[in-house]
């Protein structure tokens, strides 16, 4: 997954940093997880980690998908390390 801004934008305000998705908006996480699943239909939390960003710490993408599970916009399939997540949105 790439972000694109732009450069002029930088220049503009003198920034000097690398960008990261390290501080990442929950609605944002959310939103890349649904997408992820919504690809590959079932992962497990490793496999969606790695396809949205590692900078990403897995502490928070493992809370946004428990958050996704409890109010029901995916299901958890298996337990402890063969967890699984399911994309459950019908089309």
């Amino acid at each position: 997954m790439e972000y694109y801004v732009e450069p002029d934008l930088l220049r503009l305000l003198d920034f000097q940093g690398n960008t990261t998705l390290k501080e990442i908006e929950k609605h944002r996480l959310s939103e890349l997880i649904l997408r992820d699943l919504e690809i590959y239909k079932e992962a497990s939390i490793g496999e969606i980690h790695r396809r949205i960003g590692l900078e990403i710490p897995r502490r928070k993408v493992r809370s946004e998908l428990q958050r996704l599970v409890t109010i029901g916009q995916i299901q958890l399939q298996g337990t402890k390390k063969w967890t699984r997540y399911l994309w459950t949105k019908k089309v």
